[in-house]
């Protein structure tokens, strides 16, 4: 997906303002015209390691346990904490946040007479989760010279509310010079409610201008409320958020103040908590109230008798208004968190407990199937049942693309979850532009290139027609997965689409060549004509005929499907070069070259042009092994699942050489390709020769993790 690089320069051109200079240790220039203009010149850069949730809230961890993203009400939309990254350095580290972007803890502590101040980020630290079937995620904190240990636990709460819990256990030595001390929390949230039709990114890329914000603190409760209100922008309704953040215990200093580091920030107002903890004689100063770029800490004394272990809990609760948030706030506290942690295990429990998962020994291929499960559910719209590209934010693709959720749907069937699919299938039939959902951009028949989770047009570009393909594919492929008895009432619902968008695929045909006509393909604004749209078209039309055998529909639009269907598979077939034993592209696309690898991976599933023995589908695969073999030792790359899955469907059943070869690559996926938690993203790089795999951008990556679960389950079988 380019969309990203696109939508900065859009919106570069449309943030063109100055603010004062900052003094910025984080590599980050000192003034910015809209984040999204340094993503536009580095590329998205996603500063996620860990990822917990509950679908309400989706929240985005580093390996320091700083909260760089926070879904909420959903994972599409809206992100309410201010954190981005703007490049990477040297050794693929992402650098260029603010120092005080995002929502961090850290230690006000006493040595004899003095008082002094860490962040918890700046000591020694490990993050894993809890157990491989939990999104609860473990980060631990240790700082030797101090004598001090803390182990936060971080989760987003089961019913009946809905919160971010963060429980830090603080073990002091018995020899720690510390005697007295306050853990504090910090939270640079950016409170917003709105989004913009075709264009993504009011939540992440220009939040340096969201000034409609308000934050106080709360006596009554010992809180800071931050929240929003106002239009969104895609909607032209009234809309709000508020989040509350409070510890379970009194507080016992805090600060309400402006950002003190954005050169965008107004230069006004009480002073940032962050410089007052930075500071050398290091408090907060007790502000109540700021409007616009607001900041708070909250600070609570710890109490190490008689074990040596303080236990605090802040407990981050949204609302859609401020006063609602205060009451979730409120439900938590009277819930230990032992409860909390018993109801999110019960729940992801009895959620995996019936998913098909990969027969295998390898603890780190099955530790990442589970992972890859739980990242698709977290990536569900639990209002709507649409399902995301990514909860994260760099780049912006918390949005359903049925291209990817193609692939997703066919994924949670064959791990058993059908009813969610059949919810997201329904989703995406409403999705598509018809004359009960029209739209001036693109013709009926077509999707848009994205969707918010509530349905709305999100992407700039009208449609584009590997989609389109793909669209009629999914909806017909999760019949194949319902009873007997429930196909024909499943496909009756969505028939309408499946015609609609076969329709105008069997109009869009070249005439000069016989394949399908110039259309946008994958996130390019420029129209191309390229197997990358050919073989999604080819497995439309081939979906739609048998929807249509399945419905006993033999009409004359049917035949001209069919005819439509045999001319494009011809067309393909005249691209086979049989020197290189490959499909390659016509002259003048991509210098003709052969297809290999991701597109090459496709064409051998799902689209599967002709039968796994044709001696053109054995080439093509050989050609597609050897692309991705190349790619996994090169320097940078992404989507190898692609091919990985094309290759195992074409192999099956595969010789014992063939799928040891499998294996072989499925478990340097799971042990090299990930974060340190075994989350994917979209692209990966090396940034030494033979070095370490970093994951680049929006892990995790829903497609990815999809394309590795089916992967798995091809290579290894499930139960």
């Amino acid at each position: 997906m380019i969309v990203a690089l696109v939508l900065a320069v859009q919106c570069a051109s449309a943030s063109a303002l100055s603010g004062p200079s900052a003094t910025n240790s984080s590599n980050r220039p000192p003034f910015i015209a809209g984040q999204c203009a340094v993503q536009g010149v580095t590329g998205p850069v996603s500063d996620v390691n860990a990822q917990a949730g509950n679908g309400t809230i989706t929240a985005g961890l580093n390996q320091a346990a700083t909260v760089t993203v926070f879904r909420y009400p959903n994972p599409s939309y809206f992100n309410q904490v201010k954190y981005y990254a703007s490049g990477r350095d040297a050794g693929g580290n992402p650098v260029g946040a603010l120092p005080n972007e995002g929502s961090f803890a850290g230690i006000l502590y006493v040595i004899g007479e003095k008082t002094r101040f860490a962040w918890l980020r700046t000591w020694t630290h490990t993050q894993r989760y809890a157990s491989p079937d939990t999104p609860v995620v473990v980060t631990v904190f240790r700082q030797p010279v101090l004598g001090l240990t803390v182990s936060d636990t971080d989760l987003a709460t089961a019913a009946p509310a809905n919160a971010f819990v963060r429980n830090f256990a603080v073990t002091r030595d018995p020899g720690s010079p510390v005697t007295d001390a306050s853990l504090v929390y910090y939270e640079k949230f950016d409170p917003i409610a709105s989004k913009v039709r075709y264009a993504p990114g009011q939540d992440n890329c220009l939040n340096q201008l969201n000034d409609q914000q308000l934050a106080r603190y709360d006596s009554q409760t010992q809180a800071i409320v931050h929240s929003w209100s106002g239009i969104d922008a895609s909607t032209g309704r009234p809309s709000s958020v508020g989040i509350a953040f409070g510890w379970d215990t009194p507080a016992n200093g805090f600060e309400v103040g402006r950002d003190g580091l954005d050169p965008l920030a107004p230069p006004i107002g009480p002073a940032d908590a962050y410089n007052e903890l930075d500071a050398s004689h290091p408090s907060l100063g007790g502000a109540t109230f700021e409007a616009g770029q607001a900041t708070g800490a909250l600070a609570t004394r710890l109490d190490f008798r008689p074990s040596g272990t303080a236990n605090e809990r802040m407990i981050i609760a949204p609302g859609p208004t401020p006063q609602e948030a205060l009451q979730v706030l409120q439900s938590e506290r009277d819930r230990p968190f032992s409860s909390e942690l018993s109801a999110v295990n019960a729940d992801w429990t009895h959620w995996l407990s019936g998913a098909v998962l990969p027969v295998t020994d390898d603890q780190a291929v099955r530790d990442d199937a589970l992972r890859a499960l739980i990242t698709m559910r977290l990536a569900i719209d639990p209002e709507t049942g649409a399902i995301v590209a990514s909860a994260d934010t760099q780049a912006p693709y918390g949005e359903d693309w049925i291209r990817d959720g193609a692939f997703i749907d066919h994924a949670l069937d064959v791990a058993g979850y059908h009813s969610t699919v059949t919810r997201h299938e329904l989703f995406e039939a409403d999705a598509q532009t018809a004359a009960q959902n029209p739209d001036l951009l693109r013709p009926p028949g077509n999707w848009p290139m994205m969707v918010y989770g509530d349905g709305q047009p999100a992407g700039p570009i009208p449609y584009e027609i590997d989609e389109t393909g793909f669209g009629i594919w999914t909806l017909v492929d999760h019949a194949h997965y319902l009873p007997a008895g429930s196909v024909h009432t499943y496909l009756a619902l969505v028939y309408p689409a499946i015609a609609r968008a076969a329709d105008w695929l069997s109009a869009c045909a070249d005439p000069t060549n016989g394949l399908q006509c110039q259309a946008n393909e994958d996130d390019s604004f420029t129209p191309s004509q390229t197997l990358h749209g050919a073989g999604p078209v080819l497995l439309g039309l081939r979906s739609a005929v048998a929807a249509a055998s399945d419905l006993g529909d033999g009409s004359a639009q049917v035949a001209v499907w069919k005819s439509r269907a045999l001319a494009l598979e011809a067309a393909i077939d005249a691209l086979y070069d049989h020197t290189q034993r490959a499909y390659r592209e016509q002259p003048g696309n991509s210098s003709a070259q052969p297809v290999l690898y991701t597109d090459g991976g496709w064409l051998l599933w799902p689209v599967q042009l002709h039968q796994a023995a044709d001696p053109r589908i054995q080439g093509e695969a050989q050609g597609v092994w050897k692309a991705v073999l190349s790619s996994l030792a090169s320097s940078s790359g992404g989507y190898e699942g692609k091919a990985l899955l094309g290759v195992c469907e074409t192999w099956a059943p595969a010789s014992p050489a063939q799928h040891q070869a499998l294996q072989n690559v499925l478990h340097t996926m799971a042990t090299g390709f990930t974060t340190s938690t075994g989350l994917f993203g979209e692209f990966w790089q090396r940034y030494t020769p033979g070095g370490p795999v970093v994951p680049l951008n929006d892990m995790p990556h829903v497609w990815e993790s999809a394309l590795f679960y089916l992967s798995s389950i091809c290579i290894d079988g499930g139960r």
